[in-house]
Formats: C-alpha cells, sequence, structure tokens
C-alpha cells in the first residue's frame, strides 16, 4: 500500500437506519457505560414530548444495544418495537501515487442493528414489530407452558420409580474377593 494515499470514505447502511422525526437518537459503542446510556434514555423518556427513541450499534456493540433496550421496555412499560438488523458497509478509496495504477475501493462489511421504540403504535406489519408487553418469543414446536409443580413432582417420583426397579434387576456384586479368592482391601488395594 506504499503507493497508495488514502481517498474518501463512504458508509452505506443496507437497509437504511430506522428513523423518525423527534426522536432521540442513543448510539451505542462497545465502549459506552450502561448507567450512562439508561440514565440519558428513561430521563428522555420521562418527557412527556418524546414519543420516540432510536437505539444503534454496530459489532461488539449489538449486545449492548439489545440489553439496553430491554432494560428500558422492561422498566417503561408498553413500548412499541420495531426491531431490524442489517449491514454497514465501509467503502474507503485508495488514490494511487503512481501513475498507471488504478483506484482501489475496499469494503468492510460490520453487522447493524436499530431498534424503534415508541409509545405511539406503529406498524405491525413491519417484520421486526413487537407489541407492547410482549416480550417472551414463542418458537414453533415449543410449549410456552410451563409444568406445574404437581407435574413436576410426578416426573421426579416417576424417574425415582424406573432408577429403583433398575438397581433392583441387578446381581449383587462382592467388591471384597477377587477371582483368586483371596480378600481384598478395599481401602489400600492390597489383597491379603
Amino acid at each position: 500500500m506504499e503507493n497508495y494515499t488514502k481517498g474518501d470514505t463512504k458508509k452505506v447502511y443496507d437497509p437504511p437506519l430506522l428513523s423518525v422525526d423527534g426522536a432521540v437518537e442513543m448510539r451505542v459503542a462497545n465502549g459506552s457505560k450502561l448507567r450512562n446510556l439508561l440514565g440519558f434514555a428513561f430521563s428522555s423518556m420521562e418527557d412527556e414530548k418524546v414519543r420516540h427513541i432510536t437505539w444503534f450499534g454496530t459489532g461488539d456493540a449489538i449486545s449492548k444495544t439489545i440489553s439496553c433496550v430491554e432494560i428500558l421496555k422492561r422498566k417503561s412499560k408498553n413500548l412499541h418495537q420495531i426491531t431490524q438488523i442489517g449491514v454497514l458497509r465501509v467503502e474507503d478509496y485508495w488514490e494511487p501515487i503512481k501513475e498507471g495504477l488504478d483506484t482501489l475501493k475496499v469494503n468492510t462489511n460490520t453487522p447493524v442493528i436499530s431498534v424503534l421504540l415508541s409509545k405511539d403504535p406503529l406498524d405491525t406489519r413491519h417484520p421486526g414489530y413487537q407489541a407492547p408487553g410482549n416480550s417472551t418469543v414463542k418458537w414453533a414446536g415449543v410449549s410456552s407452558v410451563r409444568p406445574s409443580f404437581n407435574q413436576t413432582q410426578e416426573h421426579s417420583a416417576a424417574v425415582r420409580q424406573v432408577k429403583n426397579a433398575a438397581s433392583r434387576t441387578k446381581r449383587p456384586r462382592s467388591d471384597n474377593t477377587q477371582k483368586s479368592g483371596k480378600k481384598r482391601d478395599s481401602k489400600k488395594g492390597a489383597t491379603s
């Protein structure tokens, strides 16, 4: 790269980040402190004029962004949510110093998450929409109903019965004798 100098840099979000006019924007970096982010978000959401808040995180900050959103949703009830994931494509252009060389374009793709939280209803047809109070994820084929305490006790009792029945059918082993007929000291492993 000694024959090139760095030129322009373009950042392209694919798809574009979620944004609403008048929304508070929270850009989460990997080094951001949760208490600082959430403190500002809580104080902003207490204001009646603020109806929307958007959260953005890229790369290693995605998990921190999700944590902030979930904590805010739990503390501030009745928030509608739209989540969108995508890619931040950074296009770096390198200009040649010597003649005869072409301009280089280097693309770097970084995952990005964008979350819009709103006190007002949002578009329910959006694939990333989540209604207020709907924080449980329902997977296909998985029951979301937890067994009752009595069902758990019955299951445990059935497992114990099977284990007891299996242990009774085994022949008792004598650990104190070897094939030669000599007694074995079980503590030391020596024979007498």
